[in-house]
């Protein structure tokens, strides 16, 4: 579903971790116009052929698209054009509490390696083994390691969280723990939806 014209959206440059607001002004066969960011900085950076990310919400469902910028026009009111993405490239990002996408990502804890089982922006599910003491309700804090796959970088992101569940692993002397994030900025559950994001397009495309 893509955005409707005077709707708000969200801007992402892909090579950092910048973001900013805008709104669409016009829908066109191949292209999208969206309006010059407040945030002057920002300006200055949508370059033609800057990769971006646009998150937009509709029906209060989250939606998400990759896309690159092709010029900034120059009417009295300046608009950026960008290249309007296929309908099969749009992602419908599901409610954070529910989308988890199944990926094996390392997770430090205790001076410790993990591997996730599977993560969303709310939390996640980690594998380990069975002497390691943890119990549901215990506070953790670790580093998980994120990797973005469009510009090759990988994003050590600060967690802390709650044990919400524990449960026993078909793997012998291995148990899952359910972890659900209490304290995340915007930037960082940003670069996890997106993460995400990437993983679901790569299965649909696949």
């Amino acid at each position: 579903m893509y955005p409707k014209v005077n709707q708000n959206i969200m801007i992402e440059l892909t090579n950092s971790d910048q973001s900013c607001k805008s709104i669409v002004a016009e829908i066109r066969e191949n292209e999208i116009l969206i309006g010059v960011p407040l945030d002057r900085r920002m300006v200055g950076l949508l370059l033609e052929g800057t990769k971006i990310n646009v998150h937009y919400l509709t029906d209060e469902n989250q939606y998400m698209f990759h896309t690159e910028i092709i010029a900034k026009t120059k009417d009295i009111i300046p608009l950026f054009r960008i290249v309007k993405p296929k309908e099969n490239e749009i992602i419908r990002v599901q409610r954070r509490e529910n989308f988890r996408m199944p990926t094996n990502l390392r997770f430090h804890f205790r001076e410790h390696e993990f591997y996730t089982i599977n993560i969303s922006a709310g939390g996640m599910l980690f594998s380990c083994q069975s002497s390691v003491e943890l119990q549901v309700g215990y506070e953790i804090s670790g580093t998980l390691f994120v990797p973005n796959q469009q510009n090759k970088v990988v994003y050590r992101i600060n967690i802390q969280g709650e044990i919400k569940r524990i449960d026993s692993s078909t793997i012998e002397d291995r148990k899952n723990v359910a972890i659900e994030f209490t304290v995340m900025n915007q930037r960082d559950q940003m670069k996890i939806t997106q993460y995400c994001f990437e993983k679901q397009l790569q299965n649909r495309l696949s």
